[in-house]
């Protein structure tokens, strides 16, 4: 078990990880990053514009491919829990809730 924690330029504290993959389990390795991940953000530990580590980071401090630590952070990203910047990383997102943003929808939906 590693632990993950670097610095974006010495100022964006990146989120440490510290997260056990079980090699003899059914669950696929990307399974267990994504609801590792997930588990964070829903209790609060990961918020809202946290910097999640690299695909690289992940991939070797978790001993497993890039393109296993790719599949969990997209399927985040298509959930809505993560959203990626170009040359910046990834970041928490809070997720989408199907509560309207303003009175205006407020008062279409009631209307229906």
């Amino acid at each position: 078990m590693e632990k993950v924690e670097h610095r974006l330029n010495g100022k964006t504290p990146i989120a440490s990880i510290d997260c056990r993959i079980n090699r003899h389990s059914f669950v696929p390795f990307y399974q267990q990053i994504k609801n590792y991940l997930l588990d964070r953000i829903q209790l609060g530990q990961l918020s809202n514009g946290d910097l999640i580590p690299s695909e690289a980071q992940l991939s070797g401090a978790l001993s497993v491919s890039r393109g296993t630590v790719r599949q969990a952070l997209y399927e985040l990203r298509v959930e809505g829990y993560v959203v990626r910047e170009k040359g910046r990383g990834t970041f928490v997102k809070r997720p989408v809730t199907n509560e309207p943003s303003t009175s205006r929808e407020a008062a279409f939906q009631a209307n229906q």
